[in-house]
Order: C-alpha cells, then structure tokens, then sequence
C-alpha cells in the first residue's frame, strides 16, 4: 500500500484534534472520521460513520435560508432539516438566529436512529439554548406533524447508483452508503419528497434541495403546485433546488 500523503487542511485538522503524531495504516480513511470532529459554517460538529461528513459546498443551503429568513422578515421562522445527519444544516440555521434573538421552530429529522442520537449531541455542544428543536425518527415527512413549514432544507441521497463505484475511495469505503445513493438516476429519494412537499409547505415558504450536478430541472417530477430554479455552489456548479408554491 502506497504512504498516504496529507493535505495541510488534513495535517492541521488532526494536529487541531490531538494527533500531532503521524498515523499508520489510516488508508483513505477520512481524518473527520479519525478525530469525530468536522467544521461546518464555523461550528464543531461530531462526526461518525453513521453519517455523511458535512461539505463546504452545502454551507450555501445555510447561506439561502439565513438570507431568506431576513428579505421575508420572519419573525418565528419554522424550519424542517430532513435527512439531517449530524444535524448540521438545521442547527447552523438555529445558531444564526440565537445570536439574532430571532425565536424558531426546527425540526431535524432522519431515518436513521443513530443520526437523530448524533444530532441530539451536537445540539446540546453547539447551541447554548437548543428550545425549540424537535428531532423526528421519519422517512422523509411521513411522521411528521400536519404543520406548515417556512423554510424546508433537504441533502439527500442524489448519487446515480451507477457513479457510486467512481467516488473516491474515502467516500465509497466509508461514508454511509445509504446517504449517496440516490436510485438509478439520482432522483428516486428526491422525488418521493416533492410529491409530500405541498402539504407541509407555507404559501409563502421555500425549499432548498442539494442535487448532483449531473441534474436539470428535467430530471424531476414536480407536483404541479410547486416550481423550481437551480442555483450554483460556490465552485460555480448546479447543485441547489429552489422551490417554492406557484402563485
């Protein structure tokens, strides 16, 4: 086995962690996963293998419900994270509005038990006063209470089964596989959310997706109540659903 060569944000993170001493025999085994932790949106959220390892790119989905929330004006934003994960999209967006003494309702969600138990823990670290977070065990929406919803965050699995096998090793070997594999197009999981999207969302309320870049507006079934834009990340690549209710 060819000597792994560390990037200096890999070296300075274990450094950052404790491990000032070089590794053996890690592969290609992601260092978050090595230490728990990963950085999103400045906050330290723990990590595990039950979950997806937080990426820069989906800090923009934060970036488009923070700015949402203030051009609306909301005053009680109700916020609803499926698929949450280590619950880092959910709880960045709550600690945005703490520190504006903005109140809210989230809801974080995910269909796995041990990703509702790591985002409970990552509440309870990020947020000084995490009132008003509810974590929901549910496929999607389906146990969702019958309320209406201002901003709906989702980063679902969107990999075509097919590209699995071309990730690189440090995805395919150790993150959750069910978290990437979206179907054969990449669209299965998002697809089955569009069509519980009309019911839960406000009149006024908006929803942001993260797609493959591999996706158009073609590659989805939308309900005919909802339309939708694509955005770019900020490495200028389609990966944002915007949508909202036709008027």
């Amino acid at each position: 086995m060819n000597q792994r060569t560390l990037t200096p944000y890999e070296i300075n993170h274990l450094q950052k962690h404790g491990f000032s001493k070089p590794l053996d025999s890690i592969g290609e085994q992601p260092v978050e996963y090595i230490t728990g932790h990963a950085e999103f949106c400045g906050l330290d959220f723990l990590v595990n293998p039950s979950v997806l390892i937080p990426r820069l790119e989906s800090e923009k989905i934060v970036h488009f419900a923070v700015d949402y929330i203030n051009r609306q004006n909301l005053a009680h934003p109700a916020v609803a994270d499926i698929g949450t994960g280590s619950g880092c999209l959910g709880l960045s967006v709550a600690a945005y509005l703490i520190k504006q003494n903005t109140p809210y309702t989230i809801y974080l969600s995910d269909i796995s038990a041990l990703a509702i138990k790591l985002a409970k823990e990552n509440a309870g670290r990020i947020l000084r006063s995490p009132e008003n977070l509810f974590f929901q065990e549910s496929n999607l929406l389906e146990n969702y209470p019958h309320i209406k919803f201002d901003i709906i965050l989702a980063n679902l699995p969107y990999i075509p089964s097919n590209n699995i096998a071309t990730l690189p090793e440090s995805v395919k070997d150790f993150e959750p596989v069910s978290a990437l594999d979206g179907g054969p197009g990449g669209t299965q999981t998002i697809n089955r959310l569009l069509t519980q999207i009309p019911q839960y969302l406000s009149d006024r309320g908006i929803v942001i997706i993260e797609i493959d870049d591999t996706h158009d507006l073609n590659s989805f079934s939308f309900p005919q109540k909802l339309q939708a834009s694509i955005e770019r990340d900020l490495f200028d690549v389609p990966r944002f659903l915007i949508i909202n209710q036709k008027e």
